[in-house]
């Protein structure tokens, strides 16, 4: 048979395919026997498959908001005082709105102006004279830019946990968004639930306050000690977390515990230099996640821009203290939704079973294939095992987790392969039974199921989509390989397998078409 011009560039081009997609998932059943350049990766397996921790984080992102409140309302009585404006308080008030208590009726403008620079979401919404002779001025945060901070802190609380992850020695763990306030995180081979839980849920939000002195109450708070008992400080933090460069466990060398030393970036560095210059002899206490774990005498200025945290800390406990803090602290609260361990001997179990049905399932379709349709059923089983090499490729490529759910898409998208050549098929018996050549009768049977191939599948990718964009964990798994084996099986239904059908005979001897 004479090969076109046409069926040789398409020769040409499903060979380098072929070739590429080989090239691509070699990694996954060759492991460590290629080279680190080899452009491949092996496609990873799913918890349900490899073993591992399993959790769904629930962001507080009401708590986000309060936080940003928070943090405003501390900038806005700083910067009022730097401009010698009386200012007795300045605090966040309810779910959106911070509340300023001026000391005259002076200073109306100079906050309005700094919230406008700051934060263009806040407005004035009341002013009231207060009894002291002063104003107090409500603001309130409008309901955009309130949704903008939540959807900022479920991002944020994914690249901490992930960095938080990352120092935890997690390989190939899964971080993803799920739903508007939701986390997943899968970690592979770690079964350690509680400790794992700790260090990626931990808020650590540290700050740095004065120690109150005299008797006045006026500007502080109580904060519990980590010792026991009480410690009153100021209500506002002089130093954050923020300014955090790098934290490492060190040993006190005079008392000999174990600590976690801090060194500040720039900023944090110019912050603690000059908050020690001028409070010598005065105690700052360092607090994480509002409990006072040491209160030292600033007993000279520090310009090195470090400091050390103590506290009777284990090892443990310094090594997760010290993740957190160079991970960085979390926008709002962590809750566990949902948690749940996979052993590694019930992955193994899993992995056994998938494949086992996978290979009973394949044996059968070739044998029914090559009992009923001849050669042209044995093309139809080239096609097949085309669609799966390019759909492993696939998985590869997109870095796609393959789980249990996953090997049953696998299966699938074999039934739906031959499914589709089926379809062809009996189109070709129905042209030859009404008188058709082999070659007309092949150019009818694609025509005719050509749209009925498309609008099949069309259905099954809709439906893998949706699975995928509502799914979770393993679900997603599925829809990703479903989804995926729709788009190769049409690729080798309506490309592979017409061109195998004109570049192969396929022919008896007295000329009538193997089907």
């Amino acid at each position: 048979m004479t090969v076109t011009e046409s069926q040789k560039y398409r020769l040409i081009f499903l060979a380098a395919l072929c070739f590429l997609a080989s090239v691509i998932v070699a990694p996954t059943f060759l492991k460590g026997d290629l080279p680190e350049w080899w452009p491949g990766k092996p496609i990873k397996l799913g918890l349900d498959l490899r073993g591992g921790s399993y959790f769904v984080l629930h962001v507080k992102t009401e708590e986000a908001v309060k936080g940003h409140l928070v943090t405003l309302a501390s900038s806005l009585k700083s910067e009022l005082r730097k401009d010698k404006v009386g200012v007795l308080r300045a605090r966040q008030e309810g779910e959106r709105g911070i509340e300023v208590q001026l000391l005259t009726q002076e200073g109306t403008e100079q906050v309005d102006a700094y919230l406008k620079r700051i934060e263009p979401g806040m407005s004035r919404v009341a002013t009231e004279e207060s009894s002291e002779g002063g104003k107090k001025l409500r603001y309130e945060l409008n309901q955009k830019r309130s949704v903008e901070i939540r959807k900022e802190s479920v991002d944020q609380s994914i690249e901490v946990v992930r960095r938080r992850v990352d120092q935890y020695g997690v390989a190939e763990p899964t971080i993803q968004k799920s739903g508007e306030e939701r986390t997943l995180v899968q970690l592979p081979d770690v079964t350690d639930l509680s400790t794992v839980r700790e260090t990626i849920g931990k808020l650590a939000k540290l700050e740095f306050r004065m120690v109150a002195e005299g008797s006045s109450s006026a500007g502080t708070v109580e904060k519990r000690r980590k010792a026991g008992g009480m410690l009153r400080v100021e209500d506002q933090a002089r130093l954050t977390g923020r300014e955090i460069k790098s934290a490492r466990i060190e040993i006190d060398p005079q008392s000999h515990e174990i600590a976690v030393s801090l060194e500040f970036n720039a900023t944090g560095s110019e912050l603690f230099d000059r908050i020690t210059s001028e409070n010598v002899g005065k105690r700052f206490a360092i607090l994480l996640d509002d409990l006072v774990y040491s209160d030292p005498v600033i007993r000279e200025r520090i310009s090195q821009g470090r400091a050390q945290i103590s506290g009777g800390f284990t090892k443990e406990e310094a090594h997760q203290l010290a993740v957190v803090l160079r991970s960085g602290a979390l926008p709002a609260p962590l809750e566990v939704g949902e948690q749940r361990v996979v052993g590694a001997t019930l992955g193994a179990d899993s992995i056994k079973s998938g494949v086992t049905a996978a290979l009973v399932g394949t044996a059968l379709v070739v044998a029914f294939m090559l009992i009923y349709y001849k050669r042209s059923g044995a093309q139809a089983i080239v096609c097949t095992v085309v669609n799966l090499l390019v759909l492993l490729a696939s998985l590869s490529l997109f870095g796609a987790t393959l789980t249990l759910p996953g090997i049953g898409g696998l299966a699938l998208t074999i039934g739906m392969a031959v499914d589709s050549n089926i379809i062809i098929f009996e189109r070709i018996r129905d042209e030859l039974r009404l008188g058709s050549s082999v070659r007309a009768a092949i150019e009818a049977g694609f025509h005719k199921a050509h749209w009925t191939i498309l609008d099949a599948n069309f259905t099954t990718l809709l439906s893998g989509l949706i699975l995928y964009s509502f799914g979770t964990g393993p679900i997603k798994g599925f829809a990703v390989t479903l989804s995926l084996g729709v788009i190769t099986t049409i690729f080798a239904a309506l490309f592979v397998s017409k061109l195998a059908y004109e570049v192969v005979n396929m022919t008896d001897k007295d000329g009538k078409l193997s089907i």
